[in-house]
């Protein structure tokens, strides 16, 4: 099956490449990546950088941006996510002093990617954590080395649809060699407050999805791509692919 085209600048191109390459209003390319080395029979919990369930946050609130090492000094670190009104935000913290932390200036109420931008800063060498002042919650995590965070989670901006087109998961056999994985996917509308299970299905090596017509998740929904094993533990990676696309253009 041939992807539509559509002529932009008198050149004839796939939708999904102009999509991609910002030439079509109000449409974005989404790619959401999840990864744990040691996803377990517990759950199934979003494949995030912590084995524990991922808790959105409760409230707007300020965040604190710190390392789990003393030598992050001079870290230059993006956070993105949604304001209190659920409207996209991005903040760029620079990190000063490692363990201790630097809070940010805007409030979020949703944190949907954290990324390091080393530039002329410093390469951060341990773990990026963005989370309340307390240090009790963790929203957004940058494994060391890695430079992105990676979580199978992701909450949709207010006055936008997230179409989602493809889901791909991937288990290793390190659990055994019979090893399985129980994939779901949660989802809670924060209009009208349902909350409910979308699909949960059994898989061997990996699981697919390739959606003929997109599956909307409409705007304020919080969605988790869930995995737990069949037995022991596993690495576990996920990949979605979708577009989110403004509702109106005002």
């Amino acid at each position: 099956m041939h992807s539509p085209s559509l002529t932009i600048q008198g050149k004839n191109e796939p939708f999904e490449l102009q999509v991609a390459r910002g030439q079509i209003e109000g449409h974005t390319l989404l790619n959401i990546f999840g990864y744990q080395p040691l996803v377990t029979t517990a759950g199934p919990y979003a494949v995030w950088e912590n084995v524990a369930p991922y808790v959105f946050p409760s409230v707007a609130q300020k965040m604190l941006v710190y390392s789990d090492s003393a030598l992050d000094v001079n870290c230059r670190i993006v956070v993105s996510g949604l304001d209190v009104d659920w409207k996209p935000i991005t903040e760029v913290v620079i990190l000063t002093n490692g363990t201790t932390g630097v809070q940010t200036v805007n409030s979020f109420l949703r944190i949907n990617l954290v990324q390091d931008s080393n530039l002329s800063y410093a390469i951060p060498v341990g773990s990026i954590s963005v989370g309340n002042v307390a240090k009790t919650a963790v929203y957004g995590k940058i494994s060391a080395g890695l430079g992105r965070s990676q979580a199978s989670i992701y909450s949709v901006p207010a006055n936008h649809t997230f179409f989602l087109t493809r889901v791909d998961a991937y288990i290793s056999e390190a659990g055994g060699g019979n090893n399985y994985g129980t994939y779901r996917v949660s989802s809670v509308n924060n209009v009208d407050g349902s909350a409910f299970v979308v699909l949960q299905a059994p898989f061997g090596l990996r699981y697919e999805a390739r959606r003929v017509v997109p599956f909307p998740y409409t705007e304020k929904t919080d969605i988790q791509w869930q995995v737990k094993t069949g037995t022991g533990s596993a690495p576990v990676g996920v990949v979605i692919e979708g577009i989110l696309i403004r509702n109106n253009p005002t």
